[in-house]
């Protein structure tokens, strides 16, 4: 395939950076355990069944992969299910959460000798790559090899858009390598004809983190949500907000808006479970914490005095879901600065009342299903003291009037369960445009 996208000068700066990411790496491992070797090394699977790889970045990404790999283990059921992840958390939640899968493994660098490597080892018949991961020496290698390679749940926030915009007609030579691009809704299929891939190759067929759990999940989440009952004494009539996927800059909006709702509403007795997005800053916002006059319990560290607390720190990794079972308000955190927001699906399947801020670009199309139904109260854009005014405006008005925060709970709920069919409609695609051309697997198809 003729491509117009200088791989030499790609490959070239990815060698002139590799003193850069080897030391990214190197400082990594010092501060926890990392698989390193799984990055260069791939060996070859025993199971000689036709294999089916699925890629998926981090936790949110295997989390709307899962049903899909359900779903398509149903369609295969004498196929090889391998699934790779970027980050750590990722490969952590891939493993608890798709045990079944013949292997689970870091995604390969983008370097020609080692995608060669992971291609030629594993042997895929398909690779299924979500949301929007472009590698261009991992796609050049599958394509040499005659394994297509789909896009699945793929979606272009305004600023992966303008960035791949800068490629220009190279960009469209990459999106060519893709067999299929299913796009979560009508914007991000436009966007990536624009980008050049081929228009009769993209289909929209919703976002899969809509996906109701499947039942071994929702056993998961029912053990969580038991086990953080038992230990806080959740849902005994104190309420409680859960802030969840905050990000730097967040945590002191929040917790002064919390400190003026428990001065205003002391009698309520009012508690605050935090959930920061990333692992390596639990320490950093529990010192935060311990700024305050509060009783602060960290679910890493389980006490006695748990049940008194009046701030949670979940510092912990995949029990967020679970948590929201047990929220008065649903707060939806990476909204309050510019980062893009993050996923309010989770909460809105617990019908939760949802409060979220100003800055949800990468969930545009989300958000305006939910704002159309009146599901979901989103922060206005102003100053950080007008943020922290108008989150305690939000949080006070819910928790005064649960009535009021019991039908946005329901609608927020309703507007997730009228978007759930995005995995039958992925799976209908792959039968229409992408299985009948492997052999390999249309020759094991369940149905």
């Amino acid at each position: 395939m003729f491509s117009r996208f200088p791989f030499w000068l790609y490959n070239t700066a990815l060698i002139a950076g590799a003193p850069l990411w080897l030391g990214y790496y190197g400082l990594r491992r010092r501060q926890r355990p990392l698989r390193l070797h799984e990055r260069f090394t791939y060996c070859p699977l025993s199971h000689a069944a036709p294999r089916i790889w699925l890629h998926s970045v981090s936790v949110g990404e295997v989390l709307a992969g899962q049903p899909l790999a359900c779903a398509l283990r149903e369609h295969f059921p004498h196929a090889s299910f391998v699934i790779s992840t970027t980050t750590d958390t990722g490969q952590a939640r891939a493993r608890e959460q798709l045990a079944w899968m013949d292997a689970h493994f870091y995604f390969p660098l983008d370097i020609p000798w080692l995608t060669e490597r992971a291609v030629t080892s594993l042997q895929p018949a398909l690779v299924i790559i979500l949301e929007t991961e472009i590698w261009p020496n991992f796609l050049r290698t599958c394509v040499r090899h005659q394994v297509p390679v789909v896009l699945a749940n793929g979606r272009l926030s305004d600023r992966s858009f303008a960035r791949y915009r800068w490629l220009g007609r190279m960009m469209g030579d990459l999106l060519g390598y893709f067999r299929l691009c299913l796009m979560q809704s009508d914007t991000d299929a436009e966007r990536i004809r624009q980008l050049g891939a081929p228009p009769e190759r993209v289909l929209t067929t919703g976002n899969l983190k809509y996906a109701p759990p499947d039942a071994d999940e929702r056993a998961r989440r029912d053990r969580i949500a038991a086990a953080l009952q038992q230990q806080y004494h959740l849902g005994d009539g104190r309420p409680c907000i859960v802030a969840g996927s905050t990000v730097e800059g967040e945590e002191p909006i929040l917790v002064e808006a919390f400190a003026r709702l428990r001065a205003g509403l002391d009698r309520l007795g009012c508690r605050l479970l935090l959930a920061p997005r990333h692992p390596e800053r639990f320490a950093e916002v529990a010192r935060h914490l311990e700024r305050f006059d509060w009783t602060v319990a960290r679910r890493s560290q389980p006490r006695p005095e748990d049940v008194r607390a009046e701030v949670i720190l979940l510092d912990t990794v995949g029990e967020l879901a679970a948590a929201y079972r047990w929220a008065d308000v649903a707060f939806v955190g990476g909204s309050l600065v510019p980062r893009g927001g993050h996923n309010i699906l989770e909460p809105a399947a617990e019908g939760r009342p949802i409060v979220t801020g100003p800055h949800t670009e990468n969930f545009r199309a989300i958000l305006t299903r939910f704002r159309a139904a009146d599901a979901v109260w989103q922060l206005p854009l102003t100053s950080p003291d007008g943020l922290r005014q108008e989150l305690q405006t939000a949080f006070e008005t819910l928790l005064r009037d649960p009535g009021q925060a019991a039908a946005l709970g329901r609608r927020a709920q309703a507007t997730w369960a009228a978007e759930t069919g995005a995995v039958a409609a992925t799976v209908a695609a792959l039968k229409a445009y992408v299985f009948p051309h492997i052999p390999a697997l249309a020759s094991i198809r369940g149905d």
